[in-house]
Protein backbone atom coordinates (compact mmCIF):
# COMPACT_ATOMS: atom_id res chain seq x y z
CA UNK A 1 0.00 0.00 0.00
CA UNK A 2 1.97 3.16 -1.02
CA UNK A 3 -0.62 5.45 0.18
CA UNK A 4 0.34 8.90 2.11
CA UNK A 5 -0.55 6.46 5.00
CA UNK A 6 1.59 3.41 3.41
CA UNK A 7 4.89 6.43 2.74
CA UNK A 8 4.64 7.15 6.35
CA UNK A 9 4.77 3.83 7.61
CA UNK A 10 8.17 3.69 5.36
CA UNK A 11 9.19 6.91 7.19
CA UNK A 12 8.99 5.50 10.06
CA UNK A 13 10.71 2.55 9.92
CA UNK A 14 13.96 3.97 7.88
CA UNK A 15 13.63 7.44 11.07
CA UNK A 16 12.97 9.16 8.04
CA UNK A 17 10.24 12.18 8.92
CA UNK A 18 8.78 13.64 5.54
CA UNK A 19 5.57 11.79 5.11
CA UNK A 20 2.63 12.18 6.92
CA UNK A 21 2.69 9.42 9.85
CA UNK A 22 6.35 9.70 10.29
CA UNK A 23 7.42 9.61 14.19
CA UNK A 24 4.29 8.53 15.55
CA UNK A 25 5.81 6.88 18.06
CA UNK A 26 3.28 7.55 20.60
CA UNK A 27 -0.09 6.57 20.38
CA UNK A 28 -1.53 9.64 21.77
CA UNK A 29 -4.76 8.03 23.73
CA UNK A 30 -4.32 10.78 26.02
CA UNK A 31 -7.24 12.88 24.22
CA UNK A 32 -10.03 11.26 25.68
CA UNK A 33 -12.37 13.93 24.90
CA UNK A 34 -16.20 13.74 24.84
CA UNK A 35 -16.89 12.76 21.37
CA UNK A 36 -20.16 14.85 21.34
CA UNK A 37 -18.98 17.88 19.42
CA UNK A 38 -16.68 15.12 16.97
CA UNK A 39 -18.56 16.30 13.99
CA UNK A 40 -21.35 19.28 12.91
CA UNK A 41 -22.90 20.19 10.21
CA UNK A 42 -22.49 23.86 11.31
CA UNK A 43 -24.12 25.40 7.86
CA UNK A 44 -27.77 23.88 8.51
CA UNK A 45 -29.38 24.02 5.60
CA UNK A 46 -26.08 25.70 3.76
CA UNK A 47 -27.34 29.37 3.12
CA UNK A 48 -24.73 31.29 6.12
CA UNK A 49 -21.82 30.12 4.82
CA UNK A 50 -22.59 30.00 0.67
CA UNK A 51 -23.05 26.44 0.16
CA UNK A 52 -24.91 25.72 -3.12
CA UNK A 53 -24.80 28.73 -4.79
CA UNK A 54 -22.55 27.33 -7.23
CA UNK A 55 -21.64 23.54 -8.08
CA UNK A 56 -18.49 24.89 -9.89
CA UNK A 57 -15.62 22.72 -9.08
CA UNK A 58 -12.42 24.66 -7.61
CA UNK A 59 -9.90 25.93 -9.86
CA UNK A 60 -6.30 24.37 -9.05
CA UNK A 61 -5.35 28.58 -8.03
CA UNK A 62 -8.16 28.07 -5.49
CA UNK A 63 -7.06 24.83 -4.14
CA UNK A 64 -3.93 26.06 -3.08
CA UNK A 65 -5.50 29.47 -1.89
CA UNK A 66 -7.00 26.67 0.35
CA UNK A 67 -4.33 24.63 1.63
CA UNK A 68 -1.83 25.42 4.72
CA UNK A 69 1.61 27.18 3.66
CA UNK A 70 4.37 28.16 6.31
CA UNK A 71 3.32 31.16 7.22
CA UNK A 72 0.20 30.22 8.64
CA UNK A 73 1.92 27.82 11.12
CA UNK A 74 3.22 28.58 14.16
CA UNK A 75 6.72 29.56 14.63
CA UNK A 76 9.45 26.52 13.90
CA UNK A 77 7.25 24.51 11.12
CA UNK A 78 8.58 23.64 7.70
CA UNK A 79 7.31 22.22 4.43
CA UNK A 80 8.60 19.19 3.34
CA UNK A 81 8.46 18.19 -0.72
CA UNK A 82 5.46 15.47 -1.23
CA UNK A 83 6.11 12.26 -1.93
CA UNK A 84 4.28 11.55 -5.99
CA UNK A 85 0.41 10.58 -5.22
CA UNK A 86 -0.50 6.73 -6.74
CA UNK A 87 -3.52 5.84 -8.35
CA UNK A 88 -3.73 3.04 -6.04
CA UNK A 89 -7.57 2.51 -5.32
CA UNK A 90 -8.18 2.85 -1.61
CA UNK A 91 -7.96 0.09 1.10
CA UNK A 92 -11.00 -1.90 2.03
CA UNK A 93 -12.27 -1.52 5.04
CA UNK A 94 -14.04 -5.03 6.52
CA UNK A 95 -16.68 -3.43 7.63
CA UNK A 96 -18.89 -1.15 5.17
CA UNK A 97 -19.61 1.57 7.54
CA UNK A 98 -15.85 2.20 8.07
CA UNK A 99 -15.29 2.53 4.51
CA UNK A 100 -15.64 6.48 4.57
CA UNK A 101 -12.42 6.00 7.11
CA UNK A 102 -10.56 3.91 4.80
CA UNK A 103 -11.07 5.84 1.44
CA UNK A 104 -8.97 8.86 3.76
CA UNK A 105 -5.83 6.37 3.23
CA UNK A 106 -5.38 6.52 -0.66
CA UNK A 107 -3.50 9.19 -2.01
CA UNK A 108 -6.30 10.01 -4.76
CA UNK A 109 -10.15 10.02 -3.91
CA UNK A 110 -12.74 8.63 -6.67
CA UNK A 111 -14.83 11.02 -8.01
CA UNK A 112 -12.48 14.12 -6.91
CA UNK A 113 -10.02 16.47 -8.88
CA UNK A 114 -7.13 16.40 -6.13
CA UNK A 115 -4.63 19.62 -5.59
CA UNK A 116 -1.42 19.51 -4.46
CA UNK A 117 -1.40 18.93 -0.77
CA UNK A 118 1.03 19.60 1.53
CA UNK A 119 2.86 18.43 4.30
CA UNK A 120 4.87 19.48 6.91
CA UNK A 121 7.32 19.00 10.20
CA UNK A 122 8.06 20.99 13.11
CA UNK A 123 12.03 22.57 13.56
CA UNK A 124 12.88 19.09 15.35
CA UNK A 125 11.03 16.52 12.69
CA UNK A 126 9.50 15.70 15.88
CA UNK A 127 5.56 16.26 14.92
CA UNK A 128 3.86 15.86 11.09
CA UNK A 129 0.76 17.52 9.44
CA UNK A 130 -0.28 17.02 5.66
CA UNK A 131 -2.87 19.04 4.16
CA UNK A 132 -4.74 17.42 0.80
CA UNK A 133 -7.57 19.64 -0.88
CA UNK A 134 -9.60 18.22 -3.51
CA UNK A 135 -12.98 19.34 -5.26
CA UNK A 136 -15.98 17.44 -6.74
CA UNK A 137 -18.54 18.18 -8.95
CA UNK A 138 -22.43 18.83 -8.30
CA UNK A 139 -22.98 17.85 -4.76
CA UNK A 140 -19.88 15.57 -4.50
CA UNK A 141 -18.43 17.23 -1.73
CA UNK A 142 -20.71 17.51 0.69
CA UNK A 143 -21.56 13.94 -0.32
CA UNK A 144 -17.87 12.84 0.89
CA UNK A 145 -17.80 14.48 4.05
CA UNK A 146 -21.51 14.24 5.54
CA UNK A 147 -20.82 10.31 5.10
CA UNK A 148 -18.53 10.55 8.22
CA UNK A 149 -21.71 11.11 10.26
CA UNK A 150 -22.60 8.17 10.13
CA UNK A 151 -19.55 6.35 9.85
CA UNK A 152 -18.08 7.84 13.23
CA UNK A 153 -21.19 6.74 14.83
CA UNK A 154 -20.99 3.25 13.62
CA UNK A 155 -17.53 2.93 13.15
CA UNK A 156 -14.89 2.31 15.85
CA UNK A 157 -12.57 0.04 14.13
CA UNK A 158 -11.70 -2.08 11.11
CA UNK A 159 -9.46 -4.38 9.30
CA UNK A 160 -7.96 -3.19 6.03
CA UNK A 161 -8.65 -6.32 3.76
CA UNK A 162 -5.17 -7.52 1.35
CA UNK A 163 -2.35 -9.34 2.06
CA UNK A 164 -0.96 -6.55 3.84
CA UNK A 165 -3.80 -5.73 5.98
CA UNK A 166 -3.84 -4.61 9.13
CA UNK A 167 -6.16 -3.23 11.92
CA UNK A 168 -7.62 0.43 12.36
CA UNK A 169 -8.55 1.91 15.49
CA UNK A 170 -11.09 4.79 15.40
CA UNK A 171 -12.38 7.05 17.75
CA UNK A 172 -13.87 10.32 18.05
CA UNK A 173 -12.70 13.94 18.71
CA UNK A 174 -13.85 17.38 19.65
CA UNK A 175 -12.41 19.81 17.90
CA UNK A 176 -12.96 23.01 16.03
CA UNK A 177 -15.86 22.86 13.29
CA UNK A 178 -14.76 24.32 9.84
CA UNK A 179 -16.43 25.37 6.85
CA UNK A 180 -20.01 24.03 6.27
CA UNK A 181 -19.68 20.48 7.51
CA UNK A 182 -16.43 19.15 9.53
CA UNK A 183 -15.46 15.90 11.42
CA UNK A 184 -12.53 15.82 14.04
CA UNK A 185 -11.35 11.95 15.02
CA UNK A 186 -8.78 9.56 15.64
CA UNK A 187 -7.16 7.16 13.63
CA UNK A 188 -4.47 4.26 15.42
CA UNK A 189 -3.14 1.71 12.51
CA UNK A 190 -1.56 -1.08 13.70
CA UNK A 191 1.21 -2.07 11.34
CA UNK A 192 2.14 -5.23 10.87
CA UNK A 193 6.14 -5.93 12.62
CA UNK A 194 6.12 -1.88 13.32
CA UNK A 195 5.26 -2.59 17.40
CA UNK A 196 3.38 -0.06 18.25
CA UNK A 197 0.42 2.03 16.83
CA UNK A 198 0.61 5.04 14.43
CA UNK A 199 -2.28 7.49 15.63
CA UNK A 200 -2.66 10.58 13.04
CA UNK A 201 -5.26 13.24 14.25
CA UNK A 202 -7.78 13.95 11.68
CA UNK A 203 -10.13 16.48 10.14
CA UNK A 204 -11.94 16.52 7.35
CA UNK A 205 -14.22 19.16 5.88
CA UNK A 206 -15.86 20.44 2.90
CA UNK A 207 -16.67 23.85 2.04
CA UNK A 208 -18.58 24.54 -0.96
CA UNK A 209 -17.38 21.89 -3.73
CA UNK A 210 -14.16 21.73 -2.16
CA UNK A 211 -12.65 19.01 0.42
CA UNK A 212 -9.99 18.93 3.03
CA UNK A 213 -8.56 16.34 5.11
CA UNK A 214 -6.09 17.21 7.41
CA UNK A 215 -3.73 14.95 9.10
CA UNK A 216 -1.34 15.20 12.40
CA UNK A 217 0.95 12.72 14.15
CA UNK A 218 2.06 14.35 17.39
CA UNK A 219 5.30 12.77 18.27
CA UNK A 220 4.66 12.27 21.67
CA UNK A 221 1.30 12.32 24.28
CA UNK A 222 2.38 15.98 24.63
CA UNK A 223 2.51 17.25 21.14
CA UNK A 224 -1.31 16.03 20.74
CA UNK A 225 -2.83 19.14 22.63
CA UNK A 226 -1.72 21.28 19.44
CA UNK A 227 -4.30 19.73 17.00
CA UNK A 228 -6.91 21.99 17.94
CA UNK A 229 -5.07 25.29 16.60
CA UNK A 230 -3.88 23.43 14.12
CA UNK A 231 -7.04 22.40 12.67
CA UNK A 232 -8.57 26.05 13.44
CA UNK A 233 -6.02 27.38 11.31
CA UNK A 234 -6.13 24.99 8.24
CA UNK A 235 -9.92 25.41 8.93
CA UNK A 236 -10.07 29.22 8.41
CA UNK A 237 -7.38 28.68 5.33
CA UNK A 238 -9.63 26.49 3.61
CA UNK A 239 -12.70 28.54 4.30
CA UNK A 240 -11.19 31.48 2.53
CA UNK A 241 -9.20 30.10 0.14
CA UNK A 242 -11.90 28.37 -1.27
CA UNK A 243 -14.71 31.27 -1.20
CA UNK A 244 -11.84 33.81 -2.38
Amino acid sequence: MRTRFGRATAAVLTASALCLTAAACGSSDDDKKPASSAGQDTAKDGADKGAGKSATVLTAAQMKAATLAVKDLPAGWKADAAAPATDEAPPKADKPVCQPVADLLADKVAGATMGGGQDFTDAKGFNILSQQVMTFPGTGAADFVKAFGPALDGCTGFKVTGEDGYPVKVEKLSGPTAGETSYTFKMTMEIPGFGQGITSHMLVMHQGTGVSRLAYVPGDKAAGAAFGDLAKRAGDKFVQGVQG
